[in-house]
Order: structure tokens, then C-alpha cells, then sequence
């Protein structure tokens, strides 16, 4: 799978198909904004977005930007397949804490408290069309992830998906995305998958 297009994100240390485009600071904040900053995407919301949205733009929107492995694709036949552990509990905690504190919350803060509202944002982001599927697990799940981009690719039309593990909550952040099409399906090698998922 040497050719697999993937990306990392592990608190702050941001690559690219292995090349290596932010590390991290002092401030969880600062490094998701540096990732970001390092693909060179204009996104005038980003700043507006909840930490998990920002996570899957950053390691998603890789793919999308000149040259990457899904420009130029129809955006009608994209999936996506988002697994994490924590959902939108990140967002959550904090409109709770907000709450709390001010007997009302921000309606801006409210809308990200849904674990699949981060997959909207991105889709809405490149325009997709396609099916996307989110799953909550305690930790990433290739066999999983496998026979959801199957369904996807074989039962719902799609020709890639946009597939990977993304969490963050607290100061923790890790995603690790990849594109899945028949041919990564056909070269699938959990060893290879395990190590790129479980690197840190």
C-alpha cells in the first residue's frame, strides 16, 4: 500500500503522506491552527468551527487541494467513513460548562453538539454528495472501517471514500485519515494499516 494517501494528526504533529507539515506548540489550540495554516486552504469559518470539525478539515481537505489524490473527482461518488471515541463530548463538556455558568448558550456552540455534525462541515466544505457513515468506537477499528467502505463503495455507488479515525477531547487529538477506493480494497494490508493508524 505504498501509494495509500493518508495523513496524521497526533497533537500537533501533522503529516502528509508521510511528510511531515506542522509540529507541536504549547497550545493544543494553536497547533490544530498551525496544521491548518500549513495546507494553505482559505476557509473563512474555520476559526468559527468546533476542535472536532477542525480536526477532520485538516486531515481531510489534503486530498482535495491540487494535486492531492481526490481533485478533480466527482463529488457526487465521495464517501465518508468517520470513527472516533469521543463523539462530540469536546463540544459538549463545553456548552454544559457554559451552561452552567451562564444559565444559556451560545446557539453557534449548540449546533456542533452531534458527533457526525463534523462530517457535515467537511462536506459542506468540498461540496460532497455522497454517503457518509459515523461510527464511535474505543479505538480505531480497521476490520470495521473495511466493511463500512465496502457497503459504501459496492451498495451505495460510491467510488472513494474518505475514510479514518478522528478524536479529539481535552487536549488530546489524534485522526488519521486515508482514501479508500476498489484499489486500496483489492491492496488492503492490515499490518501496513495498523502501523500507519497506530503511529505516533
Amino acid at each position: 500500500m505504498k501509494d495509500l494517501a493518508h495523513t496524521s494528526y497526533r497533537n500537533g504533529h501533522f503529516t502528509v503522506n508521510g511528510k511531515l507539515l506542522a509540529e507541536p506548540t504549547s497550545s493544543p489550540d494553536t497547533d490544530l491552527n498551525n496544521a491548518w495554516s500549513a495546507l494553505g486552504i482559505e476557509l473563512p469559518r474555520f476559526p468559527r468551527m468546533d476542535r472536532s470539525s477542525k480536526l477532520v478539515a485538516i486531515c481531510g481537505s489534503s486530498f482535495f487541494i491540487e494535486g492531492g489524490a481526490l481533485a478533480g473527482h466527482s463529488k457526487e461518488t465521495i464517501g465518508m467513513v468517520i470513527m472516533g471515541k469521543h463523539g462530540s463530548m469536546d463540544t459538549d463538556s463545553k456548552y454544559q460548562a457554559q451552561l452552567d455558568a451562564d444559565n444559556h448558550a451560545s446557539p453557534g456552540q449548540f449546533v456542533y453538539t452531534l458527533p457526525n455534525i463534523a462530517m457535515g462541515e467537511f462536506s459542506i466544505q468540498h461540496g460532497l454528495y455522497g454517503s457518509g457513515l459515523c461510527l464511535l468506537n474505543n479505538a480505531p477499528d480497521l476490520s470495521q472501517m473495511r466493511e463500512a467502505c465496502v457497503i459504501l463503495l459496492h451498495d451505495h455507488g460510491m467510488d472513494a471514500i474518505v475514510c479514518g479515525w478522528s478524536d479529539i477531547f481535552a487536549d488530546q487529538a489524534t485522526a488519521t485519515f486515508m482514501v479508500v477506493t476498489e484499489r486500496t480494497l483489492a491492496d488492503w494490508n492490515a499490518a501496513e494499516l495498523e502501523k500507519i493508524f497506530n503511529d505516533h
